[in-house]
């Protein structure tokens, strides 16, 4: 693991979702509550189908111009936007797909790196700040992580310099450090799967349990005023290697799946991954990967959510 990195982050889409409406538009699509976004805040949220189970989950932002940003993982940014779209009708809104992917910086000197450029680092997770026209936004997780959104010319010339003194990271240090935080991403594999508590949205602040109806709100809210959840995400390692999203999660010498592989990142030792499991089997060491006799994952690591289910 790098100590301190910048990493152009393409593998994140962004979308832009403006007009007179957009703000009521998403507040009855999305699970957070949109009112709460500002200059100063951004959030996690999840797209969900009817059933309510998350088709994407997204990150919000207001841009420099107080216009809505969606960040959303690739693989599931043309159909999330395309489904979006579908519900505009008559409301004045209108999406658009943003050239410009944001950068990433994390790690130890994450902070002062952002400083000595003249960058805002806002103290809190999910905070924002914006320095001309960019944005930047504290991400979730202990170790200082920071994405900054704006123009591609500004975005490149920022890249250049933070490179001068920080080393290139990838796409998966960018994913690791999601999965080690126990950020949640919905990948095309994976979409219309898992209703949101299940990935442990509600702990990360990602459901607003009285905003009000969106697609999906009966499903989530039932779940949360009945206490019915079986499922939660947990972090668990694995000696295999490429470990797809999607991949079912057994218990040895049994037939029918116990889980399944939301996210994975290979690492020095094979790979770390983020599963959504039954509850029964959280303190579980006989878990496998792709059939019951496949690889072993290590017993599981509650991600926080989980000690309350």
């Amino acid at each position: 693991m790098k100590d301190t990195f910048v990493v152009n982050l393409s593998h994140l889409g962004n979308v832009r979702i403006s007009g007179a409406d957009a703000e009521t538009f998403l507040q009855g699509q999305l699970s957070n509550d949109v009112r709460l976004l500002s200059a100063e805040r951004a959030q996690i949220t999840s797209y969900n189908s009817p059933k309510g189970r998350m088709l994407a989950v997204l990150h919000l932002l207001r841009d420099a111009q107080n216009q809505i940003v969606a960040e959303i993982d690739r693989s599931v940014l043309e159909a999330t936007t395309k489904r979006l779209r579908m519900f505009v009708l008559r409301s004045k809104v209108t999406l658009e797909v943003l050239d410009a992917p944001a950068l990433g910086v994390a790690g130890l000197r994450a902070v002062e790196s952002l400083q000595s450029v003249a960058l805002p680092t806002p103290p809190q997770t999910m905070d924002s700040a914006q320095h001309g026209e960019l944005t930047v936004v504290r991400r979730l997780g202990e170790l200082p992580r920071f994405s900054i959104h704006g123009p591609a010319a500004a975005l490149a010339d920022l890249q250049q310099r933070l490179a001068l003194d920080l080393e290139t990271g990838s796409e998966q240090d960018w994913r690791r450090l999601d999965i080690v935080a126990g950020v949640p991403t919905v990948f095309a594999e994976t979409s219309d799967h898992f209703v949101a508590q299940m990935a442990n949205l509600d702990a990360l602040g990602g459901i607003s349990f009285n905003k009000g109806c969106y697609t999906g709100q009966e499903i989530v809210a039932r779940l949360h005023y009945l206490g019915q959840l079986k499922r939660r995400m947990f972090r668990c390692r694995s000696s295999a290697l490429d470990v797809a999203a999607g991949t079912a999660v057994y218990v040895a010498g049994e037939t029918q799946a116990a889980g399944e592989v939301l996210q994975s990142v290979n690492t020095d030792h094979g790979s770390l991954l983020n599963i959504v499991l039954q509850l029964t089997q959280a303190e579980s060491t006989q878990l496998r990967l792709g059939s019951n006799d496949g690889a072993a994952l290590s017993m599981p690591e509650s991600l926080g959510a989980n000690a309350a289910s």
